[in-house]
C-alpha cells in the first residue's frame, strides 16, 4: 500500500468520524488532498462561532493517526467569505486543489487540481448556490 494511498485512507476516515460526533458539521474541506506528509482539514459548521479569520490547530502525528494536521473550524459565513477572497486562509494554504465532503454520505465533490484558484471558487459557489 502507498503512502498517498495510506493519507487518504486516515483523511477520508477522520472526515467520516467527524462528520459522526459533530451533527451540525455541513462540509469539510481538504485543502491540498495531494500532500502526502500533512491532513489540512476545513470544516464548515453552523455551531461554531464566528472569528472573522480561519485559525488551524496543529496535531503532532500520532499512533492512530500517523500524519500531522491541521484542522480549522469555520461557519457556513466565513466560507463564503473565503471564497470572496475577504477572508485570508492560513498560509501555505491554498483553494488551488481541494476536496468537498458533505454529511449524511453524500459523494464528495472534487475540484480540478488544475484550476486557478478563483476558478474553483466559483465553480464550487455557482454549484452550490453560493
Amino acid at each position: 500500500m502507498s503512502q498517498n494511498h495510506n493519507v487518504i485512507s486516515v483523511a477520508e476516515n477522520l472526515i467520516q468520524e467527524h462528520f459522526d460526533l459533530e451533527p451540525n458539521l455541513e462540509k469539510i474541506i481538504w485543502i491540498n488532498p495531494d500532500k502526502t506528509t500533512e491532513i489540512r482539514l476545513l470544516e464548515i459548521n453552523s455551531d461554531t462561532i464566528t472569528t472573522g479569520m480561519v485559525q488551524s490547530f496543529y496535531f503532532a502525528p500520532w499512533e492512530e493517526i500517523p500524519y500531522a494536521m491541521k484542522i480549522a473550524e469555520i461557519t457556513p459565513e466565513e466560507w463564503q467569505k473565503i471564497l470572496q477572497a475577504e477572508i485570508p486562509l492560513p498560509e501555505g494554504w491554498t483553494l488551488d486543489n481541494y476536496k468537498v465532503y458533505f454529511s449524511a454520505g453524500r459523494s464528495p465533490l472534487y475540484t480540478d487540481a488544475t484550476t486557478s484558484s478563483n476558478s474553483a471558487r466559483h465553480s464550487v459557489a455557482q454549484l452550490y448556490g453560493h
